[in-house]
């Protein structure tokens, strides 16, 4: 017995011994090279690199080109494997790698042409502009051709290779990151559903509500979008049916809060500008790459986007920005009409015109087929507004419609993107300038000078409509004539320079000033979250980074503050549910994660809102419209308003009108009911923290055991979608949070030093290393660092120094 005791003792030992070799071969390859010497062709001269404890890269180079062949270059060594899965993504490759399931998305990218549209778009960059990304192109190639021993290993894991990059590619990001923002033809779509359901008059009254808390004045809906029928009656639309699907209607949560606080409000004199950025950043190292770019004429820090140079949020030499999404409109769903004697043919003007057709192979590994590797044709049909996105049985009564998506990332190819002034602007007013020249990212920039200047204004091209808003799907103009008649005039989307108040912010609500003449979109956040800052800024004086900091960590629930009492009352009478009542009437409405109530009261009002909409719409209507929060939800407020509505009768109990105390107590034991399945009977027990976590994943493993070794972790977390600190979950998947702060930003223009910033994530993709997810551990505790702005401070902190020489 003691020798065999002995002999699984001693292959316990090497089955150890293997295992931690196998993890030091892990830790030790393939991590990229960031102290001595390395070749980098086309620099003019040499550039250095360091970089801090965080592994925040900070580059000095002689000159502007230089400088982003460098960012280039360094961008990929942290992020390569990152950029080559966003480039599968939008180019709809990735079913070439991970197979069937990928398809889908594949489709989705062929169709919406995102691929298409970026190298027609690089074809018509002026000179200065393709000069800017080639320099990036080069770096990223330099380090993709030549160095591939620094490359990661996890390619290999992944089943990729990386490949040399083009300015189209390039372009191709900012074309990803407009469709991304651009979200209004699936709130579209759902309002074409309701029309199906319910007829037009009656889907009116539960359309999306825009509201802005600054007006004195509300801009007035156009007459036509009130009288002209704009869309045939009945269309039989379901998403699900879309060529565009199966993408989800849910976790539709993009946003961010920024903001800007003028002198007089802050405690150093000078301004501050703030940003949290709002996205799905679980897959680590998450969305943003933190860099320091510096050469004598740029001075600046801040969070890039990997394949965009330059940065999007943070501080130049005289000029802090950050950004958030604005939702303008610039996509309408056309309802064509087939040629009755020509299905080839589509009805344009009063006559039959053939579709433009492109076809396209998409590669789908598949085991089974010849080579491991099988062709799907795609058809895709076009009208003159775009492709058609309903390819299968015609819609409508007679089955002879089809939906067509227009979009300006199609048809608004300037020969410059707008990016590539923001590094260099002397002043807020410059640097306005510099944003109203970009056409496709859909962002609210808020921006501050180091004169005290502060600012808002919302980018991109958004058209001027002939007829019926964007808010559903139109006909065409039977003349044949475009409907769209020009574009918002860029001094002229909303905006504001140093407002009396000392105070801008945004957070995704509707930013439309007093009277604004012009429809802009009708697809925004609800106000809950701005409301919330103004109530801050508003009585703020002597604001310190630390104020700013809590502010982003704030919260409270305004959107609680409409529904609660109502829920309080409703269930104080009954007997089973008192008790859920008194720890609603007893809660101060801060969605805190150790707190009971804020578990509560999202089960309830999930359920009162489904409770108030299923009978009338359908599970399945129903269920797209509540899975698209910012579609119903400031409405929904307004008809709380009037608890005897006829929306919170049930249709299915045509002797009894029910009011909307009926339905709150209605929805309370299937709220209780679901709370208890998922953390027991005793509502003493329960914490909002426990079901609204917030899950960190490898791109290798997103599922499943072994996420822990592989850098993942999870965290309780405070907020919801209706507060400042943000956690948005899927409506029909309830609570993890999906949509959370990205990064977090404040700078103050007083300090001649840093940034303070936080990223939910790491510098560096690879695995086995402290920077992959360090920032997020900082992160989830509330923490924050110093991003070096000051040369000399970066060179001080640097823990590594790499040079990059010409050949």
């Amino acid at each position: 017995m003691k020798l065999f005791k002995r002999i699984a003792i001693a292959f316990l030992a090497l089955f150890v011994l293997a295992l931690l070799g196998a993890y030091y071969k892990l830790r030790t390859s393939g991590q990229p090279q960031i102290d001595g010497s390395m070749q980098l062709p086309g620099l003019t001269a040499p550039v250095t690199v360091t970089r801090d404890d965080l592994g925040i890269p900070y580059i000095f180079a002689a000159n502007t080109p230089d400088l982003i062949r460098a960012q280039g270059f360094v961008t990929a060594q942290n992020r390569l494997l990152q950029m080559e899965l966003f480039r599968a993504t939008w180019r709809g490759e990735l079913a070439q790698t991970f197979g069937p399931d990928a398809l889908p998305s594949d489709i989705r990218m062929r169709v919406l042409g995102i691929r298409r549209n970026g190298e027609a778009h690089a074809a018509r960059l002026d000179a200065e502009s393709r000069a800017l990304l080639q320099y990036y192109v080069d770096g990223m190639n330099a380090y993709v051709g030549a160095h591939a021993s620094d490359h990661p290993i996890e390619f290999a894991l992944a089943g990729l290779a990386p490949r040399a990059w083009a300015v189209a590619d390039l372009v191709a990001l900012v074309h990803f990151v407009h469709y991304t923002h651009a979200t209004n033809f699936k709130a579209e779509v759902i309002a074409q559903e309701l029309i199906d359901k319910l007829g037009l008059e009656r889907a009116r009254e539960i359309f999306p509500l825009t509201l802005n808390p600054d007006w004195k004045t509300p801009p007035a809906a156009s007459a036509a979008s009130l009288s002209e029928p704009a869309q045939v009656a009945q269309l039989n639309l379901r998403w699900r049916e879309l060529s565009i699907a199966p993408e989800t209607l849910n976790h539709q949560g993009l946003g961010s809060n920024n903001w800007a606080v003028g002198p007089s409000r802050t405690a150093s004199g000078k301004a501050m500008v703030s940003n949290d950025p709002h996205l799905d950043s679980r897959i680590l190292p998450g969305t943003w790459h933190p860099v320091g770019l510096f050469t004598p004429d740029i001075q600046a820090v801040g969070a890039a986007l990997p394949g965009m140079p330059g940065i999007l949020v943070g501080r130049t030499k005289h000029v802090a920005f950050g950004v958030t999404n604005a939702y303008g409109d610039v996509q309408d769903l056309y309802v064509e009409t087939l040629d009755p004697t020509d299905p080839g043919r589509y009805m344009e003007g009063g006559k039959g015109v053939p579709f433009r057709v492109v076809t396209e192979i998409i590669r789908v590994k598949d085991k089974a087929a010849p080579g491991g590797v099988r062709e799907h044709a795609l058809k895709i049909r076009f009208t003159k507004h775009g492709p058609i996105i309903s390819d299968h049985a015609g819609l409508g009564p007679k089955g002879d419609k089809l939906l067509a998506l227009r979009s300006t990332d199609a048809e608004v190819l300037a020969p410059r993107l707008g990016i590539e002034g923001l590094l260099g602007a002397p002043d807020a007013a410059a640097f306005d300038r510099e944003v109203q020249k970009i056409d496709l990212m859909l962002f609210n920039f808020v921006f501050a000078d180091d004169q005290g200047n502060i600012a808002h204004r919302a980018s991109g091209a958004v058209p001027i409509r002939a007829g019926a808003d964007g808010g559903f799907p139109r006909l065409p103009a039977k003349d044949g004539s475009d409907d769209w008649i020009g574009f918002i005039p860029k001094d002229r989307m909303p905006g504001m320079l140093n407002p009396p108040r000392a105070w801008v912010g945004t957070a995704n609500n509707d930013t439309r000033g007093d009277a604004y003449p012009w429809y802009y979109t009708n697809y925004v956040s609800p106000d809950y979250r701005y409301r919330r800052i103004a109530q801050v800024l508003g009585q703020a004086q002597k604001m310190s980074v630390e104020d700013d900091w809590t502010l982003m960590q704030d919260s409270r629930n305004l959107q609680s503050e409409v529904l609660r009492p109502l829920i309080v009352a409703a269930l104080k009478t009954v007997a089973e549910q008192r008790d859920l009542a008194d720890m609603l009437e007893k809660w101060n409405g801060v969605d805190d994660a150790k707190s009971p109530a804020p578990l509560i009261y999202q089960a309830l009002y999930r359920e009162i809102a489904r409770g108030t909409f299923a009978d009338k719409l359908g599970e399945e209507v129903a269920n797209d419209m509540l899975s698209t929060w910012y579609f119903w939800q400031q409405r929904f407020d307004q008809l709380l308003a009037n608890p005897d509505s006829a929306w919170f009768d049930d249709v299915r109990t045509p002797d009894r009108k029910e009011t909307l105390a009926d339905v709150i107590r209605s929805a309370a034991p299937r709220a209780r009911a679901q709370v208890e399945a998922l953390q027991g009977k005793d509502p003493g027990q329960w914490k909002w923290g426990k079901a609204h976590t917030l899950r960190f994943v490898s791109p290798l493993r997103r599922s499943g055991a072994g996420q822990e070794l592989l850098g993942g972790f999870t965290v309780q977390r405070s907020g919801s979608g209706e507060t400042l600190q943000r956690g948005v979950y899927d409506f029909q998947k309830p609570y993890d949070a999906l949509y959370t702060q990205s990064m977090q930003m404040v700078a103050d223009l007083a300090d001649p030093d840093k940034i303070e910033a936080i990223l939910a994530g790491g510098v560096n993709e690879r695995h086995f290393q402290p920077h992959q997810n360090d920032q997020a551990k900082l992160w989830a505790a509330g923490e924050r660092r110093a991003w070096w702005f000051n040369p000399a401070q970066a060179r001080a902190h640097a823990r590594s120094t790499q040079l990059l020489s010409p050949r």
